[in-house]
């Protein structure tokens, strides 16, 4: 499986240390609030150094697999456990509706 960014949701990078995933907010509930309670209309979310890597892996259209070998070959030892710490930081981003996931089966 690969997972990929929902289409609401960008990656901005400030500078090199500064990543940030900027997620509009499109839903009923949240286009009431940016209108009647002046809320910024979108999400600003700061990713550390292993986030924004695995974002990045995100955009070649790596599976999970690639992505976690890259992560440990970018960081080496700092980055282990790498797989299991991937998982948890895709899990929080499918929660969220963040990603969403392609079978690359298809291609």
């Amino acid at each position: 499986m690969v997972p990929l960014l929902e289409r609401r949701v960008t990656l901005e990078q400030q500078s090199s240390e500064a990543t940030f995933l900027i997620i509009q907010r499109t839903n009923f509930v949240e286009r009431i609030t940016i209108r009647f309670f002046k809320q910024p209309s979108f999400r600003k979310i700061k990713l550390d150094k292993f986030g924004a890597f695995a974002i990045k892996q995100m955009e070649y259209k790596c599976n999970v697999n690639q992505i976690s070998e890259a992560m440990s070959e970018h960081f080496g030892e700092e980055a282990e456990p790498a797989l299991p710490r991937l998982m948890k930081f895709l899990e929080i981003l499918e929660v969220h509706d963040w990603i969403i996931w392609d079978d690359e089966e298809e291609k």
